[in-house]
C-alpha cells in the first residue's frame, strides 16, 4: 500500500492503525443522550481488507483525489458496475466509487462509517474537484448533509438531493414479501410484516419500519447516520434477496 499508493500520491501523513508508531489521531465519539462518549478504535487485521484500518487526513485525501482527477487510467474505476441504489447512501456501485445521481453535474465517492467517526469524500471530474470532510462523530453525516448541500451548490452549480423521510403508506405494495431474515455469519436480523408496515429485530431490539417508496422503509428520522433500510435484488415474484443497512447488504437466508 505504501509503495504503490502512499507514496505515488504522495500520503505523507497517511499510516495504518495498527502500526507501532502511529501518529496522533483524534479519538472517535458516540453521541449519546449524556453526551459524547469516547470509542476504541477499530484495529482488528481483519478489518484491514475494507480498508478501516487505515488512517489519514482532509490534506492527503485531497492528494489521493487528485491522484483520481489527474491520471487517465484509473477513470476506469468510475464505471457503473451494479444498478444499485441505497437510499441516502448511493445512487450506483462502481469499482471502488459509488456513483451519484445529482442534479447539475456527475459525482463519485465514498463514505467511511467506522464506530464513532465519519467520513465523506466527493469528487467531480468536471470540475477537476474534490470536496472531503473528515469527523470524530458518530452524528459527522448530518453535518455532511448540511455543509455539502451548500458548497456542491455554491462551488460547482450541482444539488444535493434532501432527505425525504415522510412515510407514505401502501407505498410498498405486499408487505408480506419483505419478511425474512437476512444474516451475515456475525450479524442476524428478522423482517416481520404487519398491514402498515415492517418490523425489523437486530441484536434484541425490535424496531417498526414505515415505507417511504416500493423498496425503501423508514426506522427513525431522528437518526442523523442511517434514518432508512434499503431491500434490493428482487426475484421474479417481487421477493428482495438483500436487505441494506448502511453501507453493508445482509443477504436473505430463507430464499
Amino acid at each position: 500500500m505504501r509503495d504503490h499508493l502512499f507514496e505515488r500520491a504522495g500520503m505523507r501523513e497517511t499510516t495504518f492503525a495498527n502500526d507501532a508508531a502511529m501518529r496522533r489521531r483524534a479519538s472517535g465519539h458516540e453521541v449519546t443522550a449524556d453526551g459524547p462518549v469516547p470509542v476504541e478504535p477499530l484495529v482488528a487485521r481483519a478489518y484491514g481488507p475494507a480498508g478501516t484500518s487505515v488512517i489519514s487526513t482532509v490534506t492527503d485525501l485531497l492528494r489521493f483525489a487528485a491522484l483520481h482527477l489527474e491520471e487517465p487510467s484509473l477513470a476506469a474505476l468510475r464505471t457503473v458496475h451494479a444498478e444499485t441504489a441505497i437510499y441516502a447512501w448511493l445512487d450506483s456501485w462502481c469499482l471502488g466509487w459509488a456513483w451519484f445521481n445529482w442534479r447539475g453535474g456527475q459525482v463519485w465517492g465514498w463514505d467511511s462509517v467506522v464506530n464513532g467517526e465519519r467520513s465523506v469524500l466527493r469528487i467531480v471530474p468536471e470540475h477537476k474537484a474534490a470536496v472531503v470532510l473528515m469527523t470524530n462523530s458518530s452524528t459527522g453525516r448530518a453535518m455532511y448533509r448540511s455543509l455539502f448541500a451548500d458548497l456542491m451548490e455554491a462551488l460547482f452549480g450541482i444539488s444535493v438531493p434532501p432527505l425525504r423521510l415522510d412515510a407514505s403508506p401502501g407505498a410498498a405494495g405486499d408487505l408480506s414479501r419483505f419478511a425474512g431474515v437476512y444474516a451475515w455469519p456475525d450479524r442476524h436480523v428478522e423482517v416481520t410484516a404487519s398491514r402498515s408496515g415492517l418490523f425489523i429485530k437486530d441484536e434484541g431490539d425490535e424496531t417498526e419500519l414505515r415505507p417511504l417508496d416500493v423498496r425503501t422503509f423508514l426506522v427513525d428520522p431522528r437518526d442523523t447516520d442511517n434514518p432508512t433500510v434499503t431491500f434490493g435484488a428482487f426475484d421474479a415474484g417481487g421477493r428482495p434477496r438483500v436487505l441494506y443497512s448502511m453501507l453493508w447488504g445482509l443477504p436473505r437466508l430463507d430464499a
